[in-house]
């Protein structure tokens, strides 16, 4: 039977799982469509705080460097592992090199945090290959060397201006590190075999490893960085028996992966919260952070509930605390996923290199938008100014009635967690504020048979 003539049947049932005396779902169709309907919005929900799960970090857009620390969120840092490959088939330095120096460049494309931040990286050579066949994770960890190859100590993120060289040639904002010219001088003498191809260039370099230094504080500030820019790459400057002032380029254009680390420590709001799960129940606040950090779980137990109906709208909607305890602003969009049998996320379409994410079937496998952008919102009952997340999942919630997907519950993600660190606290389903607490609005025609 078509789904818009059953749309448009029925008569009134009242559900035992369901509430229909506070209609704040009245709004969301045509009051002409209203006349056969019933709109709940009182249906249990059940959400904690877990772990999130951890994401691929290998084919980013951009990637992130730097460290956080919060009483709420904990400890946090952002790590780069990349790839060096050659500037071209069969280098050659020529005779009698001399190191004038090698620099590290990284192409600024976006920054988050506190833009006085001082940062403090080192540079380390990897000891363990990365593999263009496979995906990587956000919780993957390199071996590298103990001795740092480079270090940059407490500065500024500069990118909004451009940098001037000594040459007097301009460049857009980029960060540079130096680099040890014991490590360039390895490179220019190795075998010319070695510098035949990448493939032989990687065996010997697997890679370098870019890291936050944490051991005198966390930055609170995050840098992102375009590793395929023409900007972006190992820059040695030499000399040979023929001329001065020679320069050759190793692109990042390899394998590039993000490594983040998370630490909530006993003294932290996500401690307790991760160790204090109300999984009958729900907890008053839940929390939802980037990095692949944390993630809200939703359980809907009673819309099985619902027998021969069709829904017309289900809208869920959750409200930010504002309580400001990050140290920018919170996600500008949290992405809602459905969750499989054994409780993780799970994608219909996963297209990471072009961040798109289907999950939820009313996506229609991301081409549809379901919600998820912070909205500011006057709330009706209290007059109070919030920001709300709102998803629209009617075909979700009508296919799990049907019986045609699993009643597995959902997640709220920060999006896209592989890049952006920023985190929000969420009023829970035992909020002590009503205004706070989640909804989930139903509107729906009840169906002869």
């Amino acid at each position: 039977m078509n789904r818009a003539f059953l749309m448009m049947c029925g008569c009134l049932i009242i559900l035992a799982s369901c509430d229909k005396d506070n209609f704040l779902g009245k709004d969301l169709l045509p009051e002409e469509d209203l006349l056969n309907s019933i709109q709940v919005d009182t249906c249990k929900i059940i959400t904690y705080t877990a772990y999130d799960d951890s994401v691929v970090t290998s084919q980013n857009i951009y990637y992130a460097l730097g460290s956080l620390k919060n009483d709420r969120y904990g400890e946090s840092t952002a790590s780069i592992y990349s790839q060096l490959r050659l500037p071209a088939a069969n280098v050659f330095f020529g005779e009698s090199v001399g190191i004038d120096s090698v620099v590290l460049t990284l192409d600024y494309a976006l920054y988050h945090g506190d833009t006085t931040a001082l940062h403090t990286v080192n540079v380390y050579r990897m000891s363990e290959p990365m593999s263009s066949s496979r995906n990587y994770y956000s919780d993957v960890k390199f071996r590298t060397l103990p001795i740092p190859i480079g270090r940059k100590e407490n500065f500024k993120a500069n990118f909004l201006d451009s940098v001037y060289l000594a040459d007097g040639s301009e460049w857009e904002s980029h960060l540079r590190i130096k680099l040890s010219d014991s490590f360039a001088a390895n490179i220019t003498q190795l075998d010319t075999n070695v510098l035949a191809s990448d493939t032989s260039f990687i065996e010997y370099l697997q890679g370098i490893c870019i890291r936050p230094d944490v051991t005198d504080g966390f930055a609170n500030g995050v840098m992102l960085f375009d590793l395929g820019s023409s900007i972006s790459g190992v820059r040695i400057y030499y000399h040979n028996s023929e001329a001065d002032s020679l320069s050759l380029v190793f692109p990042l254009t390899g394998v590039n992966v993000n490594g983040f680390t998370h630490t909530y420590g006993t003294e932290t709001d996500a401690y307790a919260a991760l160790m204090g799960q109300d999984t009958i129940n729900g907890n008053a606040f839940t929390y939802v952070q980037g990095f692949g950090g944390l993630r809200t779980i939703i359980k809907l137990p009673t819309i099985t509930d619902f027998k021969d109906v069709s829904i017309n709208k289900a809208e869920l909607v959750f409200t930010m605390t504002n309580d400001g305890a990050y140290f920018f602003p919170a996600p500008p969009k949290v992405g809602l996923v459905q969750l499989d049998s054994n409780g993780h996320n799970f994608y219909y379409v996963n297209l990471y290199s072009f961040e798109v994410y289907s999950s939820i079937v009313d996506d229609n496998f991301g081409q549809s938008n379901i919600g998820g952008i912070a909205v500011k919102t006057v709330q009706d009952k209290t007059g109070r100014t919030v920001y709300e997340y709102r998803y629209t999942i009617t075909r979700h919630v009508q296919d799990i009635i049907d019986g045609d997907i699993d009643n597995n519950g959902f997640a709220l993600i920060c999006y896209p967690g592989n890049r952006m660190p920023n985190a929000v606290t969420l009023g829970g389903a035992q909020s002590f504020r009503d205004e706070f607490k989640p909804r989930l609005s139903i509107t729906y025609t009840t169906i002869n048979k």
